[in-house]
């Protein structure tokens, strides 16, 4: 049920997702988007959206929670730094997990599209990403001014297949670049680049240093909490300029929150869904060595007769012997397996039946990703793979990616597999 809110000018009205916004009367200002009466506007699962009264002005909300607080949540360093971005070609907005590095961007959007820019955005995190499925890096070229990231289309995107870039740092800088430089070439200026929350550690540096280096910002924004970035911004090339800014505390999302969101995203990508048949030998195959190898007929042949089990495909290749089975091995079977397998290279068994409703991405014949979807059944052998997906872009199909999170009938997480399985 709707309630009406007045909110005097001065005033925010912090409403949180799911749920909607109307402005019956006056005018707000969300993320630096102006909406007027009459303006409505739906607020994601797990995001909080602040309507920001400019004059006396009366709000219907229904939503999760409303809260009203004094004053603007727009800190005075994001007004700063959307004015200097104005005059960049790429900007970078790295920080951990919650610190508002999105909200920061649509900022920095609406007010490049008020200044008459055409900005673009690569949102490259995968796990809460705002422009594109879940696990991939989408570019979108936003047309007008927007307090939600859903108003923007997807105009490109890469998939990564996970909602982590731990595992997958190359893929992930890799992206980036791609998308980033599609959009320098259709002219957009400035391009704005969201990141994952991912800084801890080493793998948090390496991903972070390196995608800097490839990406050459002429800003780089980092907002962190106490510091926590300082090995990272260490390791930045001499020729990028860094604004170090603090994390607004109004916006702040739960981890809840990030998994309910990506939870509303993907089942909303499955009532899409179409069903898909493909033969592997006539399309590009990524992230799936195992089913791309020659069968070995004598490798096959005594791993049958040491176990009984028949494999699906047998092969060696890459310096790896691997065999494919439909169902999972009993542990006395799978050692037998593993020793054979390793007179010939480095052993790995794969199960078919454990990929069952894996996150797959498609790509047309000019490796474009136009749609995701899940695995039903494959048959490497016969090179024939089922499955059902969500298109967002036409085209033919030319290409399928393997990813890396397991998914239900309606396209909820239930695991994952490792990097490598397949």
């Amino acid at each position: 049920m709707a309630d009406e809110f007045e909110v005097p000018g001065g005033y925010t009205l912090l409403v949180r997702g799911p749920g909607s916004a109307e402005v019956i009367e006056g005018e707000v200002k969300a993320f630096g988007a102006r909406l007027g009466s009459g303006s409505r506007l739906r607020v994601p699962e797990g995001r909080t959206i602040p309507l920001e009264a400019l004059s006396d002005s009366f709000v219907r909300a229904s939503a999760e929670s409303v809260e009203m607080v004094e004053g603007s949540t727009v800190p005075r360093e994001w007004e700063e730094l959307a004015e200097e971005a104005l005059d960049e070609e790429k900007v970078v907005v790295i920080g951990a997990n919650d610190t508002g590095k999105s909200s920061l961007i649509l900022y920095m959007v609406n007010r490049a599209l008020e200044a008459g820019r055409r900005p673009a955005v690569v949102d490259a995190d995968v796990g809460q990403t705002d422009v594109g499925p879940v696990g991939t890096i989408g570019l979108a070229f936003p047309g007008r001014q927007s307090p939600v990231y859903s108003d923007f289309e997807l105009a490109g995107a890469y998939f990564v297949g996970d909602k982590s870039p731990v595992g997958h740092l190359l893929p992930m800088v890799v992206g980036s670049r791609l998308m980033v430089d599609e959009a320098v070439r259709a002219g957009a200026r400035p391009v704005f680049v969201n990141t994952t929350g991912l800084v801890d550690g080493g793998a948090g540096w390496a991903l972070k240093t390196h995608k800097v280096e490839a990406l050459a910002p002429d800003l780089l924004v980092a907002i962190e909490r106490d510091g926590e970035l300082g090995h990272i911004l260490r390791s930045i090339p001499r020729g990028v300029r860094v604004a170090r800014i603090s994390p607004p505390k109004a916006l702040a999302k739960e981890r809840a929150d990030r998994a309910r969101y990506r939870a509303a995203t993907l089942t909303a990508m499955a009532s899409r869904r179409a069903a898909v048949e493909l033969d592997l030998r006539e399309v590009r195959v990524v992230n799936a060595r195992s089913i791309l190898m020659a069968d070995d007929g004598e490798l096959r042949r005594k791993l049958e007769a040491a176990i009984g089990a028949k494999p699906e495909l047998v092969g060696v290749s890459g310096g790896e012997a691997v065999a494919v089975f439909r169902e999972r091995l009993e542990q006395k079977d799978f050692s037998y397996a593993m020793a054979i397998l390793g007179g010939a290279g480095e052993p790995r068994v794969v199960t078919l039946d454990r990929i069952v409703g894996l996150y797959l991405g498609f790509m047309d014949e000019r490796d474009r990703l136009i749609g995701v979807g899940r695995l039903l059944g494959l048959e490497p052998r016969r090179g024939v793979l089922r499955g059902e997906a969500a298109f967002f872009s036409q085209g033919k199909i030319g290409g399928v990616a393997f990813g890396y999170l397991l998914l239900d009938d309606e396209w909820r997480e239930v695991g994952a597999i490792k990097p490598g399985y397949l």
